[in-house]
């Protein structure tokens, strides 16, 4: 792994395993103009006849502002059997959203992200893109609602210790819905479309569904699903698989 990639993953530790990072599911509604913050923690240790550790964890930091908004995502999570890693992935995440005047629902993105899976055999993955996102339904005080994004995006991968470089021009596109059942209880849904562009041979597909239990007024049960689907890589790389689901329960505290 690139040593200022460590860096930046060791500085600030939300679960990833899957090759595309959904920041979908990672958005948050604030009703405040300022800062916001978020802590994801997940562990634990089992000893019988391998040693198993697993350690994840996150932090998160939105700003707010009258028409421009910034989030920002770090990323880190280790699975060691005997000393053997498992899973070492992680990523960063900077994007900045501007809300044009008269333009209600909609919203001008740009992003920047660096990414690693061991794994997966990704060395490093640098993106950086810009796009629209358009809302297509809001419900009664904005709980539940729908949005549709269209977005450019360049991708550089290395591959098996850099053997492999992709360099890419993409599409990337979602659908995302948002349902709140109760005051507690929310679901959550997100699908990617990531053609190459002028080559749709291969597109990569991704999608997700979460649920959040709030039990207190600063701490939530959480449960995600994820199913990641890249023929490309596959074929570079046989034993890597095409699909990748993940499936991961924690606790969540905001403030």
């Amino acid at each position: 792994m690139h040593p200022w990639l460590t860096l930046l993953l060791l500085l600030v530790s939300v679960t990833s395993s899957a090759q595309i990072v959904n920041i979908e599911d990672k958005r948050k509604r604030l009703d405040s103009l300022g800062w916001f913050g978020q802590f994801d923690l997940t562990g634990s240790y089992v000893q019988n006849r391998n040693t198993v550790l697993t350690v994840g964890g996150g932090l998160r930091l939105d700003r707010l502002g009258r028409r421009g908004n910034v989030l920002f995502l770090s990323d880190y999570r280790l699975v060691q059997v005997s000393g053997d890693n498992a899973v070492n992935a992680g990523f960063g995440h900077l994007r900045y959203g501007y809300e044009p005047t008269g333009r209600d629902g909609w919203r001008w993105e740009t992003f920047g992200q660096a990414q690693y899976n061991e794994q997966l055999r990704l060395t490093l993955r640098l993106l950086i893109g810009t796009g629209v996102r358009r809302r297509l339904y809001r419900g009664p005080q904005g709980r539940s609602r729908a949005y549709l994004g269209l977005l450019y995006m360049y991708e550089y991968d290395e591959l098996d210790e850099r053997s492999i470089v992709y360099r890419d021009h993409r599409l990337s596109s979602y659908l995302t819905l948002r349902l709140q059942l109760s005051p507690t209880l929310a679901v959550a849904s997100t699908t990617y479309y990531q053609p190459r562009l002028l080559d749709f041979d291969l597109p990569r597909i991704s999608t997700v569904a979460n649920v959040s239990l709030k039990v207190l007024r600063t701490l939530a049960l959480t449960s995600n699903f994820s199913l990641t689907h890249d023929e490309r890589v596959n074929r570079d790389l046989p034993d890597v698989p095409a699909t990748v689901v993940r499936w991961t329960n924690g606790v969540r505290l905001t403030w």
